[in-house]
């Protein structure tokens, strides 16, 4: 069974003094959001969440907002609010082939496999070179047990990331 990984935000922060103090005094949506990405990272999310809401509150049209609240949601566990916040950020931006992806991912735990291949080949559709959707479009179809389809699409996504198989955890 695939295991999603849920370490998006690792990697995408800001180092601040004081963050509390920049998100209490900022108006700058990608700065709130910078903020809040580092609050999920840490596992603060309902902190992060209000750090989110209050990027959006400034930026209604912020997809990135909704989609990192998204991804928050879904490692909450609460799949139906992920699912809601990733149509409104593809509402957005539809033309966003990570928040397809991740939206993708989500629909794999809600056991929606069809929908979630939907995702990926949206994702795919925008970026013929995105592995990681070629990878879990595979898993997909492999856990329909369309084993060729899967093969191909699993095969596509080894070449263009050798080292990806390696990098996602399966469990």
């Amino acid at each position: 069974m695939l295991k999603i990984n849920t370490n998006y935000f690792k990697n995408k922060y800001l180092k601040f003094g004081n963050e509390s103090s920049i998100t209490d005094e900022t108006n700058n949506p990608e700065e709130l959001v910078k903020c809040g990405e580092k609050e999920a990272s840490r596992n603060n999310f309902e902190k992060a969440l209000n750090i989110f809401e209050k990027a959006i509150r400034i930026n209604p049209a912020f997809d990135s907002a909704y989609g990192d609240k998204a991804l928050v949601f879904d490692k909450m566990g609460k799949l139906d609010e992920s699912l809601k916040m990733y149509s409104k950020a593809l509402e957005i931006n539809p033309k966003n082939s990570i928040t397809w992806h991740n939206k993708g991912l989500t629909l794999i735990k809600k056991k929606r496999m069809d929908e979630a291949i939907n995702c990926f080949d949206k994702a795919i559709s925008i970026d013929e070179n995105y592995s990681k959707a070629w990878y879990n479009k595979g898993r997909c179809l492999e856990m329909q047990g369309n084993m060729e389809n899967a093969q191909i699409c699993l095969t596509r996504a080894k070449k263009l990331d050798p080292f990806l198989f390696s990098k996602i955890k399966l469990r």
